[in-house]
């Protein structure tokens, strides 16, 4: 099943329920200007129901693009995540709907996508500190689970940290109250050959459990500055999944770079390198990172996301191709009529116009790729200084981190000229350093 087929699937479901639909929003959605639009929603609910009174019993059911800029950083290194992906989400406005939600979840998940239930694990929250409160499991979650028939084996309890949500800072940052409530998750359990250990879990980084779905129950909020929680004046349940995570899972794939979207990008992407003259040890990492980043653009670029530069949306879309930019060095391709080609692609799958933002799109490489150059030539000037200063031993952690934050010489670039001059890599030390600058300044001794 392709992904584009998961969420027309999500959206007939609800709307046979009942649900009313909603379109998605641009990705330049105006209550989050300092970034695009993370998750499908709140930005969608909150605009276009302002004003409406007696939401209770309200039922809607939409899909959104979405782009996560806290993800970036993990594409290609996890198998499931995407800076940008589509979200299909249901909500319903009241305060008494945890069971028929779960069990709405439960039968699309089980009955009209036919993802095996034997394979399915759940997660709900267990109580814990939030906010100051100590409050109680979610006994009704894990009571209607058990009804449904789910395993006590494969039903988890997490915490705060983990099945709990709260707004983060509020859809424009200015409210006073943010919105919080109990979930639960479900996960796919890709085999115990993933598994890290005996112990292995929902929630584990491992690999094996992939999360695809959840649900919240979003009752309460909370005061930022006093910490006082309140019942909701307008409670709801949420229910999301994500489009290519699920592809992935019911095509059986082990990466969601294998589903249909996908493969095409990073085939076009392998095409145009010579995997004998590339300056990097894992190609299919930078394969993995383009793929992603170029299709991202095309989206934020349809929306009319801006230029590369310094803050808020503009610092976005410089991370995304300066990313681009290091791993077309790695691979060393030298030509960038590829991306063009891959934009038209992405376009036709997803029905976009490419002409409406074609100079967009290849306007933000004209702009940033010589400011890109110049800071790479000075960044590596400062490179052969510090090897020359420590005659003879390899780049501290601290030294690579004041190369990357103060220079803006991507790490990548930096392992690849550590191996040009004979010298070794130490990713934990530069993993140390790292967390280390981002709660400290990073030292600045040669």
């Amino acid at each position: 099943m392709q992904s584009s087929q998961v969420s027309k699937l999500f959206d007939e479901f609800y709307q046979e329920h009942g649900f009313s639909p909603l379109p998605g929003s641009s990705l330049l959605h105006p209550s989050v200007p300092m970034s695009f639009v993370m998750s499908a929603g709140l930005v969608q609910i909150e605009s276009i129901l302002n004003g409406v009174d007696h939401l209770e019993g309200h039922q809607y059911t939409l899909t959104q693009k979405c782009f996560r800029y806290f993800d970036v950083s993990q594409v290609g290194y996890r198998n499931a995540h995407l800076s940008l992906f589509e979200m299909p989400g249901a909500f319903y406005f009241t305060n008494n709907g945890k069971a028929t939600t779960i069990e709405r979840m439960w039968q699309l998940v089980t009955q009209v996508l036919d993802v095996p239930a034997e394979r399915l694990w759940v997660t709900y929250f267990t109580g814990g500190r939030v906010a100051g409160h100590t409050l109680e499991a979610d006994q009704e979650t894990y009571q209607t689970w058990l009804r449904l028939g789910l395993p006590p084996a494969r039903l988890i309890g997490l915490g705060p940290d983990d099945n709990f949500w709260k707004q983060g800072g509020g859809i424009d940052g200015q409210e006073q109250y943010r919105k919080a409530g109990p979930n639960t998750e479900i996960f796919f359990d890709r085999g115990e050959q993933y598994s890290c250990g005996p112990t292995c879990r929902p929630g584990c980084s491992c690999g094996r459990f992939v999360e695809f779905a959840n649900s919240l129950f979003v009752y309460n909020e909370i005061d930022k500055s006093t910490h006082q929680m309140r019942p909701l004046s307008t409670p709801f349940v949420e229910t999301v999944i994500g489009a290519e995570r699920l592809a992935m899972i019911l095509q059986q794939k082990d990466s969601v770079f294998e589903i249909e979207a996908m493969v095409p990008l990073v085939n076009l992407v392998r095409q145009v390198y010579q995997p004998d003259n590339i300056h990097t040890q894992i190609p299919n990492l930078s394969e993995n990172i383009i793929a992603d980043h170029l299709r991202a653009l095309v989206f934020l670029a349809s929306d009319g996301a801006p230029p590369p530069g310094k803050d808020g949306r503009q610092r976005l879309v410089k991370i995304l191709v300066r990313k681009i930019l290091t791993h077309e060095l790695l691979l060393n391709i030298n030509s960038p009529a590829y991306r063009l080609h891959l934009a038209q692609i992405v376009a036709a799958q997803y029905c976009l116009f490419i002409d409406l933002f074609l100079d967009t799109f290849t306007g933000y490489f004209q702009q940033e790729t010589l400011r890109f150059q110049q800071t790479l030539e000075n960044g590596l000037r400062q490179f052969h200084q510090l090897i020359r200063c420590n005659k003879g031993d390899t780049l501290s952690g601290h030294q690579m981190v004041r190369l990357e934050k103060q220079f803006g010489v991507p790490i990548e670039i930096i392992e690849w000229q550590l191996r040009i001059v004979g010298l070794p890599f130490f990713n934990t030390e530069y993993e140390i350093a790292l967390a280390h600058w981002r709660g400290l300044l990073v030292e600045t001794n040669c």
